[in-house]
């Protein structure tokens, strides 16, 4: 596949990459948090509106699914297929476990990237993003978003496996040693596991098993490797703004700590961790495809004052120049269309143009005259 038309993160002089402001706090958000008596900058600080629904990054009142998918291949398959569709219609979160990929390579992928952010910041800063690149890879803020957005409590070093005209592990760590031979293989687990996915959406919606796989065209996936440093004043932040995912799916692996959030309805659920787990997140073309069936959800992630959070989510998008609406096979004179098609790189160039403010997206799209 061609380099495709993948302007997703805009560049005019009203953008900013969040790193600009970053170089004003002395030695990044780590060194900060470690400052006694430290206070917040000013960016970081979110609405009284948004303080007023923090949750405990530990509350783990409710549980969002949990599904084994190993009775895929035995005689609960139908019972397990029957869980998916239910997490995916009502809750656009769950949980799997006896996932496939090996339990030994998820704990390497994430020692390895917590090993990477526990360097040193000088070593961490040669992998430092080129903000003059048109698709950044690296260490740095990872969004592109608009001046006036309030800033997350994180940093992110980001980088591609797909196409292969954008992976290039020439700048993927050297530290740790085992990085960029273990990140590669994760890499590739993950695209079989989506492809898995991809086929059991399909059947969930009555279409061919290789429909949404043909439909989405050649992928694109890369990994965010997202570090949350303790914060001085969690009451005061979010280490991730509330969001829904433009793309098909995202594939979480989490650490012990907590901290991830799902909102259903008016209520925040904190996604509780289980070892070895992943977390599948519903995107915004899966629940357009599926015209509203699949539902892709807002989340967020709060801070703590004691311990840092990682997470390591891969992200599989689709061909930036493909045309995407709802399944001609879901519509009808009883189930009309609720989105109209669109090219998903003008879909995700505009996702970057909102920043993480909720979804409103997938809102503003269904009101567009079809």
């Amino acid at each position: 596949m061609a380099i495709p038309s993948m302007t997703y993160e805009h560049h005019s002089p009203t953008y900013i990459q969040k790193a600009t402001i970053m170089k004003h706090i002395s030695n990044g958000l780590s060194a900060l948090s470690e400052r006694e008596g430290a206070a917040v900058p000013s960016q970081f600080i979110r609405t009284m509106q948004e303080q007023a629904t923090f949750a405990p990054h530990n509350d783990f009142c409710e549980q969002i699914p949990v599904i084994d998918l190993a009775g895929l291949s035995d005689n609960q398959q139908e019972n397990t297929m029957a869980s998916i569709a239910s997490a995916s219609e009502d809750w656009g979160f769950f949980q799997v476990i006896n996932h496939g990929i090996s339990l030994a390579l998820v704990e390497s992928a994430q020692k390895l990237a917590r090993e990477f952010f526990n360097l040193p910041l000088e070593e961490k800063q040669k992998y430092a993003e080129n903000p003059n690149d048109l698709i950044p890879q690296g260490y740095g803020r990872g969004f592109r978003m608009p001046e006036s957005t309030i800033l997350d409590w994180h940093d992110i070093f980001l980088h591609y496996f797909l196409p292969l005209s954008l992976k290039n592990i020439s700048t993927w760590p050297h530290k740790p040693a085992a990085y960029r031979e273990t990140m590669d293989k994760y890499g590739k687990e993950v695209l079989k596991f989506t492809d898995k996915m991809l086929e059991i959406f399909s059947r969930l919606l009555g279409l061919q098993p290789n429909y949404l796989k043909e439909e989405f065209g050649d992928p694109m996936l890369n990994i965010r490797l997202i570090f949350y440093p303790p914060c001085p004043q969690p009451k005061l932040v979010l280490g991730l703004g509330a969001h829904s995912d433009p793309n098909i799916m995202s594939v979480l692996l989490q650490d012990e700590i907590g901290g991830l959030q799902v909102k259903k309805g008016n209520k925040w659920v904190g996604v509780a961790p289980i070892p070895n787990a992943l977390v599948i997140n519903i995107g915004d073309q899966l629940q357009v495809v599926s015209n509203g069936r699949f539902q892709s959800v807002e989340h967020r992630v709060v801070t703590n004052t004691s311990a840092a959070r990682l997470s390591v989510t891969t992200f599989l998008h689709p061909d930036a120049d493909v045309m995407l609406g709802p399944a001609l096979d879901l519509v009808d004179a009883s189930h009309p269309p609720l989105y109209p098609t669109t090219k998903y790189s003008d879909y995700r160039r505009a996702f970057h143009r909102k920043g993480l403010n909720g979804k409103v997206l997938l809102k503003y799209y269904s009101k567009m005259q079809m």
